[in-house]
């Protein structure tokens, strides 16, 4: 398998009681205690971005201890009549790439340790690690190849064959793999506890009882519960197909 390219994701609701400055703030001095690949302790902190005209400024950092990594971010604009809602798409994220083959940024090691003290640090209530193209593959119903063009129907359309996920897509009630749903299983993942028992009708407590000993780590992190369930950085689709199956079956998401 050819080395994949890996995207780590941390989720916080943005508040409009919150301001940009003051989440900035929040962000980088947590970050910059935070040491290792994904900590900003020896980087330069990058200013407060600006909005311009519109309603989402955001930031880049390439860390220069630690080549092939990029880190990127941002903020929702507060005011005027922008108005945050329950939902997903007003939140606010970080993200960290880099290939599950680069020797200054240990896969295992990050799942193991640095993703749950960066999770912390940020203060995110749901996180994941994106593999490859697996994830997209998984709710488009269709197998990733390594060139994107099984993505894509022959009118050039993006492949949607995922009926279930249609469904749950079709649902406004339903934010899914948001602040409501999960859908997804990732390799990697945290659940904060609102978005457990919202989810899944259960607190981080009975995640750590129904998988433990089953899988690679899971325990209590914050007032949620961070789990991996997959820590090969060859894993391939139907390892992750075989996850997903699993485990939803274990966690009542079957």
């Amino acid at each position: 398998m050819k080395s994949a390219e890996v995207r780590l994701y941390i989720y916080h609701r943005a508040s409009q009681d919150e301001t940009v400055e003051e989440r900035h703030g929040i962000v980088m001095d947590g970050l910059k205690g935070l040491g290792g690949p994904l900590g900003l302790n020896q980087v330069p902190i990058p200013s407060i971005p600006d909005f311009g005209d519109g309603l989402y400024a955001g930031y880049s950092i390439k860390p220069p201890f630690y080549r092939g990594l990029a880190i990127s971010g941002g903020y929702n604009y507060r005011g005027g009549r922008v108005v945050f809602k329950d939902r997903a798409a007003d939140d606010e994220s970080i993200a960290y790439r880099f290939k599950t083959s680069n020797k200054l940024v240990i896969y295992k090691s990050i799942l193991h340790e640095d993703f749950e003290r960066a999770i912390s640090a940020f203060r995110g209530y749901r996180a994941a690690i994106f593999f490859d193209s697996y994830e997209s593959a998984y709710c488009g119903g269709y197998i990733p190849s390594e060139n994107g063009e099984t993505a894509f129907d022959e009118k050039g359309e993006p492949v949607q064959r995922n009926w279930r996920y249609n469904e749950l897509r079709a649902n406004p009630e339903i934010d899914v793999d948001g602040r409501n749903n999960i859908y997804t299983l990732h390799a990697a993942q945290y659940w904060d506890s609102e978005l457990c028992q919202r989810a899944l009708g259960y607190g981080p407590d009975e995640v750590v009882m129904r998988l433990a000993g089953k899988v690679p780590k899971v325990q209590r992190l914050g007032d949620g519960v961070y789990v991996v369930l997959n820590d090969d950085p060859a894993m391939s689709y139907d390892d992750f197909l075989s996850l997903n199956e699993r485990y939803k079956e274990i966690l009542g998401l079957a």
